[in-house]
């Protein structure tokens, strides 16, 4: 398993990149498709660090036939890339926060619910996750096991909430997938949470979404060199780090690094 990049990371490839292949303003970078490919990142990923350049004013992007990736202007904006790196951070945060509101609420109301059916569907999702080593795959998988439980809420408000937690987690998703062993964990959880929704047990299913809650957290906040605590927990004081300009490394290629174009 390689390490997943985040859009932070996605950013200042994209930026090294823009420098050393010495486009020009107006010059089209590769669709999102090959630059998702180039960089080893899902699209989610992309668009975020894309949505990043282009409120920082360093690419245009342009939909429809004819559109594409463009560059707006040589001059790399870094204090502004930065602030619009800081802002994306604290937006990711503040999402992961009402994740847990959210999905607990969720949780705990299709526990009251659930049908055999629903715990049938539910089991066969874990067995599913069980049998996936293609990340992609992998984490359809897991959404697939969050959608079924919103549906055994028989609340379509409450599916439709699912719905949007689910994509404004996607740019995340990667991150669930760093290590072998995280399929299997991620299955384990899931199956204890069903346990815990079909024995009805609070407490118990409490716990296992703390878990679950944490380990995308945890991911996240190891992606900008933080700690959990810092990020999420109940006294946090230190905002999040500040973007780490890209001319700091360009004494030599990103690994793995092509030419844009």
């Amino acid at each position: 398993m390689r390490t997943p990049r985040t859009f932070e990371a996605a950013v200042e490839e994209l930026l090294a990149a823009i420098a050393r292949g010495r486009l020009r303003p107006g010059e089209r970078l590769p669709n999102e498709g090959d630059l998702a490919v180039e960089l080893e990142i899902s699209k989610p990923t992309l668009r975020q660090a894309l949505r990043v350049l282009e409120r920082s004013g360093v690419l245009a992007v342009k939909p429809g036939k004819g559109g594409g990736i463009f560059l707006v202007s040589e001059l790399l904006p870094y204090d502004a890339v930065s602030a619009q790196v800081g802002s994306e951070t604290e937006h990711v945060i503040e999402i992961l926060r009402g994740r847990r509101v959210l999905e607990g609420a969720i949780t705990h109301a299709a526990a009251e619910s659930v049908t055999a059916d629903d715990l049938a569907e539910l089991e066969r999702t874990v067995r599913l996750l069980r049998r996936q080593t293609d990340r992609q795959k992998i984490t359809r998988a897991d959404a697939m096991f969050h959608s079924a439980v919103a549906h055994a809420t028989r609340n379509r408000l409450l599916v439709d909430a699912e719905r949007a937690i689910s994509r404004q987690i996607a740019p995340l998703r990667d991150l669930l997938v760093v290590r072998g062993e995280d399929v299997g964990r991620a299955a384990d959880i899931h199956a204890r949470q069903l346990r815990a929704m079909q024995l009805r047990e609070r407490a118990e299913l409490d716990a296992v979404l703390d878990e679950h809650f944490r380990v995308l957290e945890t991911r996240f906040a190891e992606s900008l060199g933080q700690r959990w605590e810092t990020l999420f927990g109940s006294d946090r004081r230190t905002p999040a780090p500040p973007f780490e300009p890209p001319w700091k490394k360009l004494t030599r290629l990103p690994d793995g690094y092509r030419k844009l174009g």
